[in-house]
């Protein structure tokens, strides 16, 4: 819950990546990435980058970093929908519309990043986070990903 609420905030006062940020950007992804990662939200872009900051400079690592809620950009809610969406979808009711493409990001993005030919890890931990670490996955890198996501 911290998290989401952390996040919350963060989305609300998010800067734009800066120059020098996005051509670390465009330099760190695959080329095929870059149209997906630009496809998100400002919010989302700076999200992605802070916490591949924070995973060291392993390229498997930062792709998988820079590019983990990219299935988020196809729903375009802010942050008060984004928060309405998560809290609905703990009630266990029945979500429709955007709000339950927003509860899917994750398979979404996971397929999304699949298809443009992605790293294992950037497609597992888009689909798999938050959540234990999945069989074929070193675990250390899974946890890594996970506190960096979360601080």
């Amino acid at each position: 819950m911290r998290h989401l609420v952390h996040r919350f905030f963060g989305f609300l006062i998010a800067r734009p990546l800066t120059p020098r940020e996005q051509m670390a950007v465009t330099s760190t992804l695959p080329a095929p990435l870059h149209g997906l990662f630009y496809a998100q939200a400002s919010e989302d872009q700076r999200h992605a980058f802070d916490v591949a900051s924070r995973v060291g400079d392993r390229p498997d690592l930062v792709i998988a970093a820079l590019m983990h809620d990219v299935g988020k950009s196809v729903t375009r809610l802010g942050a008060v929908s984004r928060s309405a969406a998560t809290a609905w979808g703990w009630t266990g009711l029945p979500v429709w519309g955007r709000w339950r493409t927003y509860l899917r990001h994750g398979s979404i993005g996971a397929a999304l990043l699949a298809d443009a030919g992605a790293p294992t890890l950037a497609v597992t931990f888009a689909e798999r986070h938050p959540g234990p670490v999945p069989t074929g996955i070193d675990a250390d890198d899974w946890w890594l990903l996970a506190a960096a996501d979360e601080a």
